[in-house]
């Protein structure tokens, strides 16, 4: 049975799946940020000029243009160090 296909009584596959993508997104911003020091900026420069061309007036606008700046932030931050060891789920 695949993970599509297997029932999720706790509701917990899209926790799961935000979670993965975060850790690989982040394992692959980190591998580039190694040859190319302004990947990190060059990624939040253009999400800032995504948003200042939607020019955000609403709130809900507003709303998501935080959300966006956040959720980058959160994508582009260096992984979480446990001092050289590897993380508990990979031990």
């Amino acid at each position: 049975m695949s993970e599509d296909e297997k029932p999720d009584r706790f509701d917990v596959a899209a926790g799961a799946q935000k979670m993965a993508y975060r850790t690989v997104l982040q394992a692959l911003v980190e591998q580039a940020s190694k040859t190319d020091p302004d990947f990190r900026d060059r990624i939040t420069a253009a999400v800032d000029a995504y948003l200042t061309r939607l020019a955000p007036q609403s709130e809900l606008e507003r709303d998501f243009a935080e959300r966006a700046r956040a959720s980058t932030e959160a994508l582009i931050q260096s992984p979480v160090s446990y001092n050289d060891k590897p993380p508990p789920d990979r031990e």
